[in-house]
């Protein structure tokens, strides 16, 4: 699509949206379909009762009555509007977390703080009176802001994200993986496994969690440097160190 139509299908769109009254809303109404502009928020989808919002930081107020959203998800108890949000939009800017300088880098207490915010406006039951379609929105709206939650709280599935996000993905299938670091984890998972007595098994997580940590610390810096290759090997050891946690932690919920 080139620039000179977009400029344009705006200019179309604003002579439209005057005819009525300006605002944003009927800026983004007069728009044609697919067509993205930088003054509004709202993209228009293949499906014409929907429309989807993308967030902004200057943007924290309702398209359709102007009140104040109480969190970056377009749901709005005033006037009761709802709108999806674009797939791509990423669960940091989701929740209203910046992407950038370092995308690892979350405060838990914000997160938490703004997982809240959005699940109070968007949970199903808040629109449960108000219609079926807009319950429908809130559902998915709820849904991706649980998975954004879930995603951004453990470092590990925090880092997985990121790397998948760069195009650098990590499984449990990836062959790629160190000797020594095997050697390492095979160690420790057999020191669980032979362990006769707890503070055997809780000395070793002692021990595991600080390698954790370290890892963790690793990552962050990996992250902000933009090395993905350094980030995914440290992601992997970061799962294994937490598979020896893990299986330490069943240890001593058996015996």
């Amino acid at each position: 699509m080139s620039s000179a139509y977009l400029r344009n299908a705006l200019r179309r769109a604003s002579r439209r949206a005057s005819v009525s009254g300006f605002s944003r809303l009927s800026y983004a109404n007069a728009l044609p379909r697919y067509v993205l502009a930088s003054k509004t928020s709202f993209i228009h989808t293949s499906y014409p009762r929907f429309r989807k919002f993308r967030p902004s930081h200057a943007l924290r107020t309702c398209l359709t009555c102007s009140k104040p959203l109480a969190s970056s998800i377009p749901a709005c108890t005033n006037c009761w509007s709802i709108s999806l949000l674009p797939s791509d939009i990423s669960h940091h800017e989701l929740l209203g977390l910046s992407y950038e300088p370092n995308p690892f880098v979350v405060d838990p207490s914000v997160l938490r703080q703004r997982f809240l915010q959005a699940q109070a406006v968007c949970h199903p039951d808040t629109w449960a009176s108000k219609g079926a379609e807009k319950q429908d929105i809130a559902q998915v709206m709820s849904a991706r802001v649980n998975e954004a939650y879930r995603t951004l709280l453990k470092p590990l599935y925090r880092a997985e994200y990121i790397l998948g996000r760069d195009s650098v993905p990590v499984s449990e299938e990836d062959q790629e993986i160190d000797s020594r670091l095997m050697i390492e984890i095979m160690k420790a998972r057999e020191s669980v496994d032979d362990a006769e007595e707890a503070g055997e098994v809780v000395n070793l997580m002692e021990e595991n969690d600080e390698k954790i940590n370290k890892t963790v610390h690793q990552i962050e810096r990996l992250v902000h440097e933009k090395n993905w290759p350094g980030a995914k090997a440290a992601t992997t050891r970061l799962r294994y160190l937490e598979g020896v946690s893990h299986a330490a932690k069943q240890w001593l919920d058996n015996h």
